[in-house]
Formats: structure tokens, sequence, C-alpha cells
């Protein structure tokens, strides 16, 4: 009995999603395949350490083993073997396209066309635009139930638009907060009570590489600001340009 029990204990995962991060037990060991993934997921810096970690360790062992017996092949279908396996997964890890999208730091609700409304800014920080790009805000809270406790509901908010053909440069995701919304009558207390959070989503198609590409932030009741609206980062030219300013794509002021 004992010994299910440290197994299942080795089970062990932790799993991050935005600030929350989930532990997985009892979900079994690793497999082959996964190894794949990590090497995939790892940051460039890590991916890098690991790689001279691993050559100058197999150096040091085939040195040995020359010492042993000079007449030794592992060698040479080691690093056939190996070559290959490091050549494509460095491929695997350019090749993949980044979304590279910016999220405003923070969350507003202020009145907009005289209506409460939820908004958030994203960028598209590429030098092209992003196609069949697809928006989408989820608010999470815990509600109570009738037999007692609370219970963690999801709602998919409505947007004033949630789909472009294009999406060159930066915008406002907004969610107007009327009766029929989740959010109506929300204060910063309940939304604290509740352990809200919000969920923004962007995927589209980047179309220089012809692959899909998305990007998400998550935003706790923290990061809520009542009262306040982003500021205007567009400047218009006379010859019919816009200039988009990325360098206050977080900057808010108080609502009039």
């Amino acid at each position: 009995m004992k010994k299910k029990l440290t197994k299942r204990k080795q089970g062990r995962v932790s799993v991050h999603s935005g600030q929350v991060e989930f532990v997985k037990v009892n979900v079994g060991g690793w497999q082959w395949r996964d190894v794949y993934q990590w090497l995939l997921a790892l940051r460039w810096p890590q991916f890098a350490a690991l790689v001279g970690a691993f050559y100058i360790t197999l150096n040091l062992l085939f040195a040995t083993l020359y010492a042993v017996d000079p007449n030794s092949m592992i060698e040479i279908m080691s690093g056939i073997f190996l070559l290959a396996v490091v050549t494509g997964i460095i491929f695997v890890r350019f090749s993949r396209p980044v979304a590279r999208i910016a999220f405003s730091r923070s969350i507003v609700i202020g009145p907009l066309n005289g209506q409460p409304t939820l908004m958030v800014r994203v960028g598209n920080q590429h030098q092209h635009s992003i196609v069949d790009t697809e928006f989408r805000i989820m608010f999470m809270r815990d509600e109570p139930l009738v037999e007692g406790g609370d219970f963690r509901y999801f709602y998919t908010l409505k947007l004033h638009f949630d789909k472009l053909i294009l999406f060159p440069a930066a915008l406002t995701l907004r969610h107007v907060i009327d009766k029929s919304s989740p959010l109506h009558g929300a204060t910063l207390e309940s939304l604290e009570a509740s352990r809200s959070l919000f969920a923004v989503s962007v995927s589209g198609i980047d179309p220089i590489i012809a692959g899909p590409v998305q990007a998400q932030h998550d935003y706790s009741w923290r990061d809520v600001r009542f009262g306040e609206r982003f500021i205007d980062i567009y400047t218009q030219s006379g010859r019919g340009q816009l200039t988009v300013d990325y360098g206050r794509l977080h900057e808010t002021e108080a609502a009039e």
C-alpha cells in the first residue's frame, strides 16, 4: 500500500495558467513524447545551456571510452543520431510562428458613449498585419450555491467586435456592461470577494509563415481600474498616415 501511494505522489505536474498555478497529482509519469515538448517549451538560454552541457558531458564520456578502447564505434553512431535530433529541434524552434501581441497592464471600466464599458487594449507588434483575427474575453468568478458553498462560473463576454479580417496595429476591446452582462453592478469589492479573473485571447493567421498564432493574458481583480479609460495613442498626419505610439499602450486617464 505504501508503494502505491509513493508512485501516485511522484505523478505530480505543475501547470501555470497566467497568474494561477495548477498542481496535478496522480496523472502518471512522463512518457518519451513529453521530452520533445519539454525541449520545445524551454527558453532559448535554457535550451542553449542544456545542449552545451550535454555536448561537454558526451565528449568527456567518449574521451574516457577512447582511453579504455581506441577502436570504439559508438561515438560515430551516437554523433549521427544526436546531430539529426538537435538539428530538427532547432529547426522547429525557429520555424514556429510567434504571436507578439502586447496586452495592456490593466483592464478599465468606465463610461463610453453613455454606457459603463469594460475595456482592454491589445497591440500587434509584428511588422505586418495578422489576418482572420479573433478576440475573446472570458470572465471567471465564484458564485454561491443554494446548497451552500461556492462554484466557479465562466462567462464569455460579448464584445463590440470579436473578429477582424486584418489586425495591423493596436485597438481596444470593449464589452458593454448592461443588464444582461455578468458584470452588471460589479464593484471592486465584489470582484475581490468572488476571486474574479479575466482571460483575454487573441488568435489569427501569420500571413508570412502561413501558420496560426495565439496569445493570451489574464487579469485578476487587482488589475481592474474603475472610472478610467485608455488615452488615445493614434496621431493622424496630413499624408494619410496614422502614427501609433506603443510606448503609451498602457496609459489611462480619469473618465469624465
